[in-house]
């Protein structure tokens, strides 16, 4: 299908967000994949070949700078389980009891009930975006691009990510200050522009299915450079406008501290999660340090 140039997702990020690294990863990614590699019944073949290449421990530990390794395990091993109901959907029920040990040893014991609450509705909404994907997809249909937007935040499994920032840091933000109109515009900027990148990075190596690019292209009528364009810029966008939601944060009193610290996991997630997108081969297998230098990627 020839080549597109994809946007330069790090210089999005410069110089308003720093990347940094949890001091942990090397030894938590060789833990998470032998843990998922010790659970019989848990991943096929093909993913057990694909799991080294993924390097979702790097992503849990760029997403996830300061948390300790015990922490950043629980982490990886979750994002181990995501991505293996993201690629195998019809697992998301039958797998179930992978996550239960996750979930009840290290997210439920140090975490507030309104925060069990919410990432439990989040999960939920992960599989019923999931469902609707694969409903659009085998009936051939594309929705229009607001819709899109919002079955892909759930779709796509980020509203979880973005939950495990309050677990990571050990924060206590109540639920009358998590519910500010600020913070969620803020939340719902960094997952919108974790999600649209991902789909701009898939793109290349799964042109059919249902992304950012394939919607713009329907509704706009434009061709893959365009609608890749057109979504690059949507992100771009979305950056200043965190950027303006951030500058407009008030004073949290006794929370202050923990909301400004939620502010940076958010920061972190999507900073961590676009320079992950060159390092993992999911999307552009050996050469995404071309695909960051250049932006050129071929399409299959």
């Amino acid at each position: 299908m020839g080549s597109i140039r994809i946007p330069n997702f790090p210089a999005f990020c410069s110089p308003h967000f720093e990347l940094r690294c949890n001091a942990h990863c090397h030894p938590v990614t060789l833990s998470s994949e032998k843990w998922a590699l010790a659970n019989p019944l848990f991943l096929d073949a093909d993913e057990e070949s694909r799991l080294t290449g993924a390097r979702l421990g790097l992503l849990a530990a760029l997403c996830f700078p300061t948390c300790d390794a015990g922490q950043l395990l629980s982490i990886t091993k979750f994002l181990i389980i995501l991505v293996h109901w993201t690629d195998k959907p019809r697992s998301l029920y039958a797998d179930e009891e992978i996550f239960d040990p996750v979930w009840t040893r290290a997210f439920r014991p140090t975490t507030r009930r309104d925060w069990q609450k919410r990432f439990q509705r989040h999960l939920a909404a992960f599989r019923l975006g999931q469902a609707i994907t694969a409903r659009n997809a085998a009936e051939s249909v594309v929705p229009d691009l607001e819709s899109y937007i919002a079955i892909r935040r759930d779709a796509c499994g980020v509203k979880m990510l973005l939950d495990l920032i309050i677990y990571a840091g050990g924060l206590v933000i109540p639920p009358q200050i998590y519910d500010h109109p600020i913070l969620r515009r803020l939340r719902q900027d960094a997952g919108n522009i974790i999600a649209w990148a991902t789909d701009i990075a898939a793109y290349a190596r799964h042109p059919r299915t249902s992304n950012i690019v394939t919607v713009v292209m329907t509704e706009r009528k434009f061709a893959p450079q365009g609608a890749v364009h057109f979504a690059g810029n949507l992100i771009k966008e979305t950056f200043c406008t965190f950027l303006q939601n951030e500058s407009q944060l008030p004073m949290f009193g006794d929370w202050d501290d923990d909301v400004r610290a939620y502010v940076r996991g958010l920061r972190d997630c999507v900073v961590g999660s676009l320079h992950w997108l060159y390092e993992t081969d999911r999307f552009f297998g050996e050469v995404g340090e071309d695909v960051r230098t250049s932006g050129w990627v071929f399409v299959s």
